[in-house]
């Protein structure tokens, strides 16, 4: 009774009108229309908030509602990739009980700069100190050339023409160092590094890759801020520019002209291809001490030069004929995470001991220091590695030239088919003489029966090259093995004219038996069945 009188004794309430927002989110028709006053029900005047002064402030729903959205609309922004389009869920505000606050330019960058090194290894944390777990930045026997040797032969681009150039470099597949050859080029005037933050302070240049493969790039002036930081500068492994697209940005492609290709590297094949089709050929390349390259191969047997402008450069060079493979130069247990400093810490030492030149009968390593001015020659299948002494300024490029071309085309047509056969289009108009060596060569031959093909950018530590294992593709062993085949018939038999021989065949035919064993039957073939 006393329950019924209290039901009785209560104001009936109207029924509310409901209505949706754009988000969907149910609403009152307080939002939409004012509420009829009665009793027991507060008009939105009456329902309205008291702030701090004790005047009273006018919430609405549809207030709360926006404000919810934005709030959830920015923490989901925050997630995803900042605003330079680089992971790491940087914004450019803080959150906190004091509430958010904008960012100091400095602040900014940092976040640009911890987000990068994130996105480039992110096996590495950041906040753990683990970009300094080494102290290498402590040791000053990292960066020192104590004891090298100078085993590369330096010429002066006034004395050596390109006729001896060829003769004594190119076709017997050696290095050097080619001195004289940039006076004049304005790069080394203009390209330090507070010229260029001058000039491209907003532009981005590439520091690395992602885990999914993707460009990792900053703004110049975080780079300078990188680099001139005591802090960032204690990096094991600091990041550097290794800009391979530079040429083709509207916003660095004024770099073009500050330098010249060098004389003995004006042939270049492989603009024959075309401009879009071909790999990638051309770097920008600054970086700080202990930055650099691990130890490589550059891709598709290009040969490379690397002009110094500024710094010194430690180099170490491995000949192509001593059999050295991957894991002969960067094998597993060892600690080696990718990085040149790295390398040179862990590796390097065992290839100048006795079981490597003793027990495994493999070649010491070739060592220079690179000085300002200078260009490492570098032929085509010769690993090596570099690692920077100090704040460098490089440019490079990799080439092919008519004297290393039959292996540069063999080459290409395993690593990269669909652009071979529109560079041999090109190359029978414009060098008919290449295009019939191409026509002749076999898909291997005896003197190429080890090579391996990789069609990715080198010299980068957090991008080196990827050497692939011989392609055991079936259509690729069928079509070879019946070629040879023909040569037998047709041919005599024996090696002339580079024809592959019997044990090379009979390995192919091994290999395509072990890949027919493995392949899982096509569905018409279980049909058949």
């Amino acid at each position: 009774a006393t329950g019924a009188a209290t039901r009785a004794q209560s104001p009936r309430r109207e029924p509310e009108h409901i209505s949706w927002t754009k988000s969907g989110r149910a609403m009152t028709a307080a939002a939409v229309e004012p509420t009829r006053s009665g009793a027991g029900v507060p008009s939105t005047k009456e329902a309205a908030a008291t702030n701090s002064s004790g005047s009273p402030t006018r919430v609405l729903p549809e207030t709360r509602d926006k404000a919810r959205h934005d709030a959830k609309y920015d923490k989901k922004k925050s997630k995803g990739k900042d605003a330079d389009g680089e992971a790491g869920g940087d914004s450019d505000k803080e959150g906190g009980k004091e509430g958010k606050r904008k960012l100091t330019p400095l602040e900014r960058c940092e976040k640009k700069i911890r987000a990068a090194k994130r996105a480039t290894r992110s096996e590495l944390s950041v906040s753990g100190g683990e970009w300094q777990k080494h102290g290498y930045a402590y040791d000053p026997k990292v960066l020192s050339a104590d004891g090298l040797g100078d085993d590369i032969e330096r010429i002066s681009a006034k004395d050596v023409s390109v006729e001896e150039f060829i003769e004594r470099f190119e076709r017997p597949c050696r290095p050097c160092v080619i001195t004289d050859a940039m006076e004049g080029w304005a790069a080394n005037r203009e390209w330090t590094y507070d010229k260029l933050r001058a000039k491209f302070g907003r532009h981005k240049f590439k520091v690395g890759s992602d885990d999914d493969g993707y460009a990792v790039r900053l703004k110049f002036n975080h780079i300078h801020h990188y680099v001139n930081d005591p802090a960032h500068m204690r990096d094991d492994s600091p990041l550097y520019i290794f800009d391979g697209s530079f040429g083709d940005k509207e916003g660095s492609q004024p770099l073009l002209k500050d330098y010249e290709v060098p004389k003995y590297f004006k042939e270049d094949l492989f603009r024959h291809a075309g401009e879009k089709r071909r790999p990638p050929y051309r770097w920008v390349v600054i970086g700080p001490p202990r930055s650099g390259s691990s130890v490589h191969v550059d891709p598709l047997a290009t040969s490379a030069w690397n002009a110094l402008i500024s710094g010194h450069k430690r180099w170490a060079l491995y000949p192509p004929n001593a059999g050295l493979t991957k894991p002969d130069l960067k094998p597993k247990g060892i600690g080696l995470d990718g990085e040149s400093v790295t390398w040179f810490q862990r590796m390097y030492p065992k290839t100048r001991g006795k079981e490597w030149t003793e027990v495994k009968g493999f070649p010491k390593p070739m060592d220079c220091v690179q000085k300002p001015g200078e260009i490492m020659y570098v032929p085509d299948g010769w690993w090596h590695a570099v690692l920077n002494l100090d704040h460098t300024v490089a440019v490079t490029q990799n080439v092919v030239t008519t004297a290393r071309f039959p292996k540069a085309w063999r080459m290409t047509k395993r690593g990269r088919p669909k652009m071979s056969a529109q560079w041999l289009r090109k190359l029978r108009t414009a060098r008919p003489d290449l295009a019939a060596v191409a026509d002749a060569q076999p898909w291997r031959a005896e003197e190429s029966a080890g090579e391996k093909t990789s069609s990715s950018s080198s010299s980068s530590s957090s991008e080196e090259s990827s050497d692939t294992e011989p392609d055991t593709d079936p259509a690729f062993v069928d079509a070879n093995a019946a070629a040879m085949k023909l040569n037998r018939l047709f041919l005599g038999g024996g090696n002339a004219g580079g024809v592959v021989g019997d044990e090379t065949l009979l390995e192919m035919a091994r290999e395509r038996k072990e890949r027919a064993e493995n392949e899982p039957a096509s569905p018409k073939k279980k049909r058949a069945r």
